[in-house]
C-alpha cells in the first residue's frame, strides 16, 4: 500500500494541520476578524479557506494518483477561491476546527496510502497551465498550502 515516501509526506501534513487546529482554537473573536496583510481575508476566512482547500487537494491527489490529472486552471481557482471568501466570512471558530480536522483526516489517510508508483505517476496538472507534474509534486502542497496560510495569519495578530 503505502510507503516510506508517502508517510513521510502524510506525517509532515498532520503536523501541519495540527498547528492550524491548535491557532484556529486559540483565536479571540477580535483575533479571528482580524484582517491578514497579503491575504485579503480576515484570520478565520484564511483559516476556513485552508480547511476547505483540503477537499480540493484531496481529489487533485486521487486524479493525479490515477492519471486522470486535474482538470481546473488557475483562474477556476482564482475564481472559487473569491466566491469562497464571501461564504466564509461568518462561519465561527468551532466549525472550521471541525472542518480543518475532518478534512485534514481524510488528506492524511490518502497520502498514507500512494505507492511509490502512484507518488512518481505524472498526470496533467489544470493550475500550472496542463503542464505534466509527478503526483508526489502535488502531494508535498498540502502542507505548504496550510504553513504559508497559517503564518501569514499568524502574522496578522502578531503570535505564533
Amino acid at each position: 500500500m503505502g510507503s516510506e515516501r508517502a508517510a513521510a509526506l502524510a506525517n509532515d501534513f498532520a503536523a501541519a494541520n495540527e498547528e492550524a487546529l491548535h491557532f484556529a482554537g486559540s483565536c479571540s473573536d477580535a483575533e479571528w476578524a482580524r484582517h491578514v496583510p497579503g491575504e485579503g481575508w480576515t484570520v478565520g476566512v484564511v483559516l476556513h479557506h485552508i480547511a476547505e482547500v483540503h477537499a480540493l487537494m484531496l481529489r487533485w491527489l486521487r486524479g493525479m494518483a490515477s492519471g486522470e490529472g486535474v482538470p481546473e486552471s488557475a483562474e477556476d481557482i482564482d475564481r472559487a477561491n473569491a466566491e469562497h471568501a464571501g461564504r466564509a466570512e461568518s462561519v465561527g471558530q468551532v466549525e472550521t476546527a471541525i472542518l480543518l480536522a475532518n478534512n485534514g483526516a481524510l488528506i492524511e489517510q490518502v497520502l498514507r496510502t500512494l505507492s511509490d508508483d502512484d507518488l512518481d505517476h505524472t498526470a496533467p496538472f489544470g493550475p500550472a497551465g496542463g503542464r505534466t507534474m509527478a503526483t508526489h509534486d502535488l502531494a508535498a502542497v498540502p502542507a505548504r498550502h496550510v504553513r504559508d496560510h497559517l503564518d501569514r495569519a499568524r502574522g496578522a495578530i502578531a503570535r505564533s
